[in-house]
């Protein structure tokens, strides 16, 4: 059975490896990941959640809170999710989707939104509308 729960300090190696998968822009670097990770699991704005069933992490999602004008409140944004290749299908991914969706509902956030070009059908059947296109300008690398 699986169990969508925090990450912890002590799974950065089985986040780091599946972050390896998710990347396809974008080449992960250990050390900027080093530095970056123990951050996010204590940070109170950012969410990164990891499901785990007796073969270990099967899946993560991070996503943050960001405080908007337009929105008239905080809406959190889902950055990553990654599910084993092998293990999807199986609802691990909507599980991650959920956990995030009802702990931005605990904290009074207005929005959960998503910035992705995959993995659409997965957010509709969750009730995500598409409602916007994703520009980036790249400073680094």
């Amino acid at each position: 059975m699986v169990r969508i729960r925090q990450a912890a300090a002590e799974d950065a190696d089985a986040v780091f490896s599946l972050l390896s998968f998710l990347m396809t822009s974008y080449e992960p670097s250990r050390e900027a990941f080093d530095r970056t990770y123990p951050m996010l699991v204590a940070s109170p704005t950012a969410h990164l959640l990891v499901a785990e069933d007796d073969g270990g992490i099967q899946g993560y999602v991070y996503a943050c809170d960001v405080p908007t004008l337009f929105a008239n409140g905080v809406i959190t944004e889902i950055l990553e999710l990654y599910v084993v290749e092998s293990q999807r299908g199986q609802g691990i991914g909507r599980g991650l989707v959920e956990a995030v969706v009802e702990r931005a509902r605990q904290r009074n956030v207005v929005e959960v939104t998503v910035p992705t070009r995959r993995a659409g059908e997965l957010y509709e059947g969750i009730g995500f509308e598409p409602t916007a296109e994703l520009f980036k300008l790249r400073l680094t690398g």
